[in-house]
């Protein structure tokens, strides 16, 4: 069984080497990593729903999208993720079974003072706030299995809060995330820094379960840059790979709230509405965005037709 610790911070590139070794081989895999300033909805959510992506996007932080179902999950350099990557036996069902990666992980974290127990989400809680979210995806056709988890060391919670905390009223048929009040590791343990809590992780999957450090081969790397540049770090499979849906949002025009309502399918604007008798050209703004990518050039050509500088408090006020 083969240990990772991957140094690379770059979510896109991360998410992107999972999905490699998930199909590249067929290794039993554990790989520790961590993520800049990053949210990673689930395959089949609406992230817009999910993410305050104003805020993301002035604050630096990455919206990404993994291969796995499930929930939003916010990322920094105070979090740790765990992935486990492995073939089943032939005996065994091809199923989801959470707590065959989740029972040595609170073993491992056991030993380290962190006393974790189950939700009933599938999460792991701390004193009964959510410290590790999770998530799984089954290679049905070589009979391998990806899970995949945060672990909230010495997160950003507020940031975490305001990131996860989306703006306007959504319908869709999209997965929604369930909110959990969350906590962090660190008052728990007395591990003084995130880096050493990776390293007393390794050590115990190490010394307890038989895994052995392992560096990434060069032809995994190179794979990964490639399906990052194809795949994870493109519009289509960030935004555009959000199921169908309607959003309401209140735009600010001439110093007054306006309702709009759009319909984005695939990323493009389908239909777009908003009623208020005193905006000149509102109308002609609207109809300007039908089958317009949903981007910022978008948005600034509606406001370059209403006539409004598309200033800074502007940006991403349509996603």
């Amino acid at each position: 069984m083969r240990l990772i610790i991957n140094k690379s911070k770059d979510v896109y590139f991360n998410l992107a080497l999972e999905d490699v070794l998930l199909h590249g081989n067929n290794e039993d895999i554990l790989m520790l990593w961590q993520s800049h300033s990053a949210v990673v909805c689930g395959k089949h959510q609406n992230l817009c729903g999910e993410a305050n992506y104003g805020y993301c996007k002035k604050n630096n932080i990455d919206l990404a999208r993994r291969l796995s179902g499930g929930g939003t999950v916010y990322h920094d350099e105070g979090n740790v993720n765990f992935t486990f990557i492995q073939s089943l036996k032939p005996h065994e069902e091809l199923n989801i079974n959470f707590r065959k990666f989740l029972d040595p992980m609170m073993d491992v974290l056991t030993d380290l003072g962190v006393h974790a127990e189950y939700s009933g989400r599938n999460d792991l809680l701390l004193n009964g706030f959510k410290i590790s979210g999770n998530a799984e995806h089954l290679d049905q056709k070589n009979r391998r299995v990806l899970h995949h988890g945060t672990l909230l060391f010495d997160s950003k919670l507020t940031t975490l809060g305001e990131a996860l905390h989306s703006r306007g009223q959504y319908e869709s048929k999209a997965v929604k995330s369930v909110r959990s009040a969350v906590c962090n590791i660190k008052p728990y343990t007395e591990i003084e820094d995130v880096s050493s809590f990776i390293d007393a992780l390794a050590s115990g999957f190490t010394t307890k379960h038989g895994y052995l450090p392992l560096e990434l081969t060069s032809e995994e790397v190179a794979s990964a840059q490639k399906l990052q540049n194809s795949k994870y770090d493109t519009n289509a499979w960030v935004l555009g790979y959000s199921p169908a849906y309607r959003v309401e949002k209140e735009v600010i025009l001439y110093n007054k709230s306006v309702n709009i309502t759009m319909t984005v399918h695939k990323g493009i604007i389908t239909e777009a509405a908003g009623i208020d008798d005193k905006t000149d050209n509102l109308g002609m703004a609207l109809a300007g965005l039908i089958g317009k990518t949903l981007n910022m050039e978008a948005e600034k050509a509606f406001f370059q037709t209403l006539n409004i500088p598309f200033t800074e408090e502007h940006h991403y006020c349509l996603f």
